[in-house]
């Protein structure tokens, strides 16, 4: 008789055992959901979506944020930029077809996939992000920059260039000041050096002499 109810006892609690197991099994499994709100993807900026004049103007709060393709690209969050002439010949279409040649050089875009084109040669602002093979720059470093025109531009909230495109502002200039100079200095820098064939080692005396009608006529 002993015997039947230790069986029995036995028998009851493995059944019961079985059933709890069963219902563990058949729980669903809960998967932690975070609530805090994802990063913004996108970003205000002044675009155009074809060439033309001040009307093809637009400005959105849906522009794409740049993110960081190669290991030597920073992004920059602009705290000013400056309008150049470029701009302004680059929004009625000048030099479309060679910038985008270099921006496709397989022409494997179709025309007009540059659009919407962000417009904006120079920057002022602070380092967001760097890439892997970054090392002068960390995220919080003031700096300046000016954009090549094949590129997406600075009037936005943030822009992305090389490493060796951007350098550390001057803590003498505000960003509104330093934002008028990278573009203009570097295309004055280039007739002097590129032109008239100025370096830091012939330089020393030598001047620029221009005639009446703006040519270049020699240095002394």
């Amino acid at each position: 008789m002993e015997f039947l109810k230790t069986c029995v006892l036995r028998r009851n609690a493995c059944t019961a055992a079985y059933l709890w197991r069963s219902k563990i099994a058949q729980r669903p499994s809960v998967r932690k959901i975070s609530t805090t709100s994802p990063k913004s993807t996108v970003m205000p900026a002044w675009v155009i979506d074809k060439y033309g004049k001040n009307e093809v103007l637009r400005f959105t709060q849906n522009m794409m944020i740049p993110i960081i393709h190669y290991p030597n690209e920073v992004i920059i969050k602009v705290h000013a930029a400056s309008v150049n002439p470029i701009d302004v010949n680059m929004r009625s279409g000048y030099g479309a077809t060679a910038l985008n040649m270099k921006r496709d050089p397989l022409h494997i875009k179709t025309k007009g996939e540059e659009f919407p084109l962000t417009l904006g040669r120079d920057v002022s602002g602070v380092v967001m992000e760097c890439g892997l093979d970054v090392k002068y720059f960390k995220p919080g470093d003031e700096v300046w920059a000016a954009v090549p025109p094949w590129k997406q531009g600075t009037f936005s909230e943030f822009v992305v260039v090389s490493g060796n495109e951007v350098s550390h502002k001057p803590k003498s200039l505000t960003h509104t000041q330093a934002a008028s100079l990278p573009y203009v200095a570097l295309t004055a820098w280039s007739a002097i050096n590129k032109v008239g064939g100025l370096n830091d080692k012939n330089c020393t005396g030598k001047r620029f002499e221009k005639n009446v009608c703006g040519e270049q006529t020699g240095l002394d």
